[in-house]
């Protein structure tokens, strides 16, 4: 069982601010600042898995030709002017340093990037992929990838790294900074990625492009939550996607490391009051009852995942994986057959509510109603009523996880409705059990007073034939094994649906 105490703070981090997609442009590559250069012209991606080096907002720009640079307009490098968009590529920019891949044979051999401020020491540079450290030197830092590729970052500080260390993508290597090996430059760091090139040898390539494309993917922001709570009972927790606030987000249960079907989601769209501050709407916490085809005894890791509204792509919620052991419990009461039209009606799946347990015994009571009709009590916000045989049952708010119900959806019940005689309790939770490959919900309020060994009907098909072929179609009544008459077995079937329900003040 596992208890997740989430504080305000840990939730507000999740949601630390960044920079937005809808901010962001860029001119193309090889556009570089009339009078700088020559730039080249290239639509390849030479690092595309390429994660973005500088955490949070940054800016790529030219430190030569923008504002106070040797070259640039009069003025202070920390202009507003340097940290702002569109980003621009300086990549072949005048230099002398020799290159294959610029139009004039000669440039700069990488990009220039800002930091969100211009403060040095403060924002982190990172490592943009796996691999090793391979040389560190007065300004610089080498890290080399498994095919040989090496991404270069010069003018930090604080490094965090040492000669053969790995490192993981991600991980801090130092900081943005102005360091030029004992005098300074500007506050930024200078990106390189030199690859191997079929006849150039090892060159050094655009990195414009990747670091657009790196640096788009920071800035979508793929839903989030917790897992608050997962246990025998129930899991719950909340998720939200921070570029539709507005959405219900799915949340996908996964078993073992087998992907459940799709009707094995839970919808985060319940209203929570501590939510509503600190993301900006409160209709985002899901809540379900826990499996119960996982109650068989044993281990089982479950994970959760919040499912993107814009791509469906999956992203694991904090606290997750949790490890579930739940043992199976007896079935009881009467069981109800399912159509298909209940199925869909009530939401049920064999992932959330079928028991893994043998059911036979079991009398049959009437079907399970194949539309779900649950009302809110308009003078008890505790209670929800169910329309079922021509009756009203109560069952708990509380409870309402186990019938996939969200309370805040629910119309108020009717006078129509609040005249009904008032049935036996609801179930407290959907439990399924599959008999002789036939579905039914378990109802203890439903059993017959009487029982003398019920036959279990199997559902016809078009011709009129039965469509469950291995069950017998006489059955034995009390101790005799001879076959009953057809006259009893129909009049104790008439006498059985005739009885009213028994009462049962324990429900499931």
């Amino acid at each position: 069982m596992k208890h997740v105490l989430v504080s305000a703070l840990f939730v507000m981090l999740a949601f630390a601010p960044s920079a937005s997609a809808e901010d962001f442009t860029h001119l193309p590559p090889g556009d570089l600042i009339p009078g700088s250069g020559t730039g080249r012209v290239d639509e390849k991606l030479y690092a595309p898995e390429l994660l973005f080096p500088i955490e949070g907002k940054a800016y790529a720009n030219s430190q030569v030709y923008m504002t106070g640079g040797l070259y640039g307009p009069s003025g202070d490098q920390c202009s507003v002017v340097n940290f702002s968009y569109p980003w621009r590529d300086n990549y072949c920019e005048e230099r002398s340093w020799d290159m294959p891949l610029c139009p004039a044979g000669t440039g700069h051999q990488g990009q220039d990037i800002r930091a969100a401020s211009c403060e040095k020491s403060l924002h982190v540079a990172r490592a943009a992929i796996d691999g090793t450290i391979t040389s560190i030197g007065s300004y610089s830092v080498y890290l080399t990838a498994a095919d040989g590729t090496r991404y270069d970052y010069l003018h930090m500080d604080n490094v965090q790294v040492s000669v053969g260390q790995k490192v993981k993508s991600g991980a801090e290597l130092g900081r943005v900074s102005n360091n030029f090996g004992g005098t300074s430059t500007s506050v930024h760091l200078h990106f390189n990625i030199k690859q191997n090139i079929a006849s150039l040898g090892s060159v050094y390539v655009p990195p414009y492009l990747s670091l657009v494309k790196a640096y788009e993917a920071t800035l979508s922001q793929p839903p989030r939550g917790v897992v608050e709570l997962a246990d025998c009972d129930r899991v719950a927790g909340w998720a939200f996607a921070p570029e539709q606030p507005d959405a219900q987000v799915a949340v996908d249960v996964e078993a073992d490391a087998k992907p459940s079907a799709a009707v094995a989601e839970v919808l985060a769209e319940r209203d929570r009051s501590d939510l509503c501050q600190t993301l900006g709407s409160c209709n985002h916490a899901f809540s379900a009852a826990s499996p119960l085809s996982l109650f068989d005894g044993t281990s089982h890791v479950v994970r959760l995942r919040a499912i993107d509204p814009t791509d469906a792509k999956r992203y694991e919620l904090l606290e997750s994986p949790s490890t579930l052991t739940c043992e199976p419990f007896q079935p009881k009461g009467a069981r109800r057959r399912l159509d298909q039209s209940a199925v869909a009606a009530w939401k049920l799946s064999s992932f959330w509510d079928e028991l893994p347990q043998d059911a036979s015994s079991l009398p049959v009571g009437h079907t399970f109603p194949s539309s779900r009709e649950a009302f809110a009590d308009p003078s008890d916000a505790s209670r929800l009523w169910i329309v079922d045989e021509g009756q009203r049952r109560g069952l708990a708010v509380g409870d309402s996880d186990g019938w996939h119900i969200n309370p805040a959806a629910l119309k108020k019940a009717t006078d129509a409705v609040l005249q009904l005689s008032e049935g036996q309790p609801f179930p407290r939770r959907a439990v399924w059990v599959t008999v002789k490959g036939s579905p039914f919900i378990l109802d203890e309020g439903d059993t017959p007073e009487e029982t003398v060994s019920p036959v279990d009907p199997e559902p016809q098909g078009p011709d009129g034939t039965l469509s469950g072929a291995s069950e017998s179609a006489s059955c034995a009544l009390g101790s005799t094994a001879n076959p009953a008459p057809l006259w009893l077995l129909g009049l104790s079937a008439v006498i059985g649906l005739a009885r009213r329900r028994k009462s049962r003040p324990q429900s499931l």
